[in-house]
This record gives C-alpha cells, structure tokens and sequence, in this order.
C-alpha cells in the first residue's frame, strides 16, 4: 500500500496513494505521535481502488485506535473509498475509549472539524 506520512505539528496526516492492498504500514513510531498529537487526517482523496478485505481495514483501524484516544478526519471524494472506509469502520468494533472518526468528501472540512 504506497502512503506518505506528514506531521503538520497539531495533526499527523496518513495520505493513502493508489492503490490499498493492506500491507506495507507505518511503524509504531507514527503510531505515537498520531496519539500524542491526538489528531488523524486519513486523506484517501488519492486512492484508486481497495484490494484488501473491509475487515482488514477493520482491525487496522482498531490496532491504531487502541493505542489511545484521538479524533480522526477521513477524506474521501470517492464514493467507492468513503463507503469502504465507513464500512470497516463499521466492523471496527468498541473500542476502550472514545475515539470520533468522521467522513468528508473534501479535505477542507476535514481539517476545520479536526481542529476544532
């Protein structure tokens, strides 16, 4: 999976890049700093397709929301990317803490709520 990873100082941003096949994951030093910050961009405007299972997706989400709380903004123009996304966070599951995940279709919003 080809991503690139930015820490803009409030936020961390994971920028996803075409396709998604659910290997390749930033290390557990991205981890922390996503839960330090305790603010996620989850940027997909770029991706083209998902290959990987939903529950893939799932347990990724869940493994990194465990870590500790924090608020994530998923952008996702596409309407195949945003009801995948949505999806798996569906199958996500409870988690031991809150953590507020919401869906846009432009990332200026996205930020805006993130930083709110």
């Amino acid at each position: 999976m080809a991503y690139r990873m930015f820490d803009h100082g409030r936020f961390v941003e994971f920028r996803l890049l075409g396709i998604v096949r659910g290997v390749d994951l930033p290390g557990d030093d991205w981890y922390r700093r996503i839960v330090q910050s305790g603010r996620l961009l989850l940027d997909a405007t770029d991706v083209q397709d998902i290959t990987t299972d939903v529950l893939w997706l799932a347990g990724f989400a869940r493994s990194v929301q465990s870590l500790g709380p924090f608020r994530t903004a998923v952008v996702a123009p596409s309407p195949l990317v945003f009801g995948t996304f949505r999806q798996a966070l569906a199958y996500r599951g409870e988690l031991p803490h809150p953590a507020p995940v919401e869906f846009f279709t432009a990332r200026e919003p996205a930020i805006d709520w993130l930083l709110a």
